[in-house]
């Protein structure tokens, strides 16, 4: 009996340890909770009850050489609805689908949706969303947001490039420069009580965006126009598919101007410039779309046939094997060991100067300065003006770093496109 007693004794005396031993720890775990976690879980808290709103960051200018504005931004609004504030669900639909003349299903369907925020409608006019807050009705949400807008349309659109309906770069330099182009977004931050209503006592939180910086280039508006000009007329004239011109600045390799005819619309991208007959399959629609914002002049490859005789000409002239007034006679074709090379004028040009001969590219005058060169000089001038390796950058570490940007890499970013002025890429801090 007393063996029992003592046994029951031990049990409760166990059952009073662990009880005492649980009830420390929750005191201690609370303690620690309320005294040093009380900052984390009240942003936790917080958090619960704010409901975030996006506001766009305005996305850097594209200016020419001269300060030209080729690509800005113009105000346009985004519409929200939030469903735990609406008041009025019918006036609403009513409103949202008169303004924005969309279907009432359309409307209703994202109104009734229950959500913290649903998004009606983005790229919307200021003027509508100006005449929508004047309803002033409960639950709808009208924020400025921006939109890219090229004021010259077609102007050099296959080196601009454009954008997509989030504002992000989606081709040319639009895309190569998004990084310094698109700015960091802000916030709006409203406190809602449980159902997700608007504390209005409470107020609002802003985290302001950051806006993109400002991208000059070095062509030249007039200069681009007048090229695009030159290369529609060619092309109408010749009845040619396409027309590409570059002009370049032969001192430091800055483009002036670059015309892919035909060119698009940037402010409408999407629209085929070329009529279709047939409808056509999504996957045909977008080889199409991508056909005509291909930029020939950076992607097509072709034989360089009369360009080449600049080099030609360059490497005769320093090698003292021509002279400008140098008398040569042409008659159509020239003949190199067992071929017959035709000049294009196949009646020939019969006799000329050098100076003409460069003004008529005539064939049989180059394939003689060919000749005169030889093969192993010929290749020496070729690694002298650089073809041997690839083009496209051009390093010429003239910025100070306070202009520049420090990649992800860790490097900074001295190398820079022939496009973009090395003087007025990003604001100096």
């Amino acid at each position: 009996m007393s063996h029992l007693k003592t046994f029951q004794k031990k049990k409760m005396l166990v059952m009073v340890l662990l009880v005492l031993a649980v009830l420390v720890f929750l005191a201690g775990r609370l303690t620690w909770i309320m005294i040093f976690q009380s900052e984390f879980y009240g942003e936790r808290a917080e958090d619960l009850h704010e409901r975030e709103r996006t506001i766009k960051a305005a996305r850097g200018e594209i200016r020419d050489r001269n300060g030209v504005v080729l690509a800005a931004n113009e105000s346009v609004c985004t519409i929200s609805v939030i469903h735990a504030q609406i008041e009025d669900e019918e006036a609403v639909i009513n409103m949202l689908a008169k303004e924005l003349e969309l279907p009432e299903e359309t409307v209703r369907e994202k109104v009734e949706k229950v959500s913290s925020i649903e998004r009606i409608r983005t790229n919307v006019s200021k003027e509508v969303g100006d005449a929508i807050l004047a309803y002033d009705l409960a639950g709808v949400k009208v924020d400025v947001d921006y939109r890219r807008y090229y004021p010259y349309d077609e102007l050099a659109s296959k080196v601009m490039g454009f954008t997509g309906s989030d504002n992000q770069g989606i081709l040319g330099l639009e895309v190569i420069y998004d990084e310094y182009l698109a700015g960091t977004a802000g916030k709006i931050l409203t406190l809602t009580d449980a159902s997700g209503v608007e504390i209005e006592a409470a107020g609002e939180r802003r985290q302001e965006p950051v806006n993109g910086d400002n991208l000059v280039i070095s062509l030249d508006y007039t200069i681009q126009k007048y090229v695009q000009q030159a290369a529609e007329t060619v092309m109408e004239e010749k009845e040619a598919d396409a027309v590409s011109i570059i002009l370049m600045n032969p001192q430091n390799g800055e483009i002036l101007a670059m015309s892919n005819v035909p060119e698009y619309n940037l402010n409408d991208p999407y629209t085929l410039t070329v009529d279709t007959e047939e409808d056509l399959s999504e996957e045909e629609n977008m080889e199409l779309l991508n056909q005509m914002w291909r930029n020939q002049s950076i992607n097509d490859t072709y034989e360089p046939g009369s360009i080449f005789k600049i080099i030609t000409t360059a490497a005769a002239l320093e090698e003292d094997l021509v002279s400008l007034d140098e008398s040569f006679y042409c008659p159509g074709y020239k003949l190199v060991e067992d071929r017959r090379i035709r000049c294009h004028k196949t009646a020939g040009h019969g006799s000329e100067t050098f100076t003409e001969a460069i003004m008529n590219s005539c064939n049989p005058v180059f394939i003689e300065l060919g000749l005169r060169l030889g093969a192993s000089t010929f290749y020496d001038y070729f690694e002298q003006f650089g073809l041997l390796k690839k083009q496209g950058w051009i390093c010429r570490g003239r910025l100070p770093r306070s202009c520049m940007r420090r990649m992800p890499s860790g490097r900074w970013n001295w190398r820079q496109s022939p496009l973009v002025s090395h003087f007025r890429l990003r604001r100096c801090s």
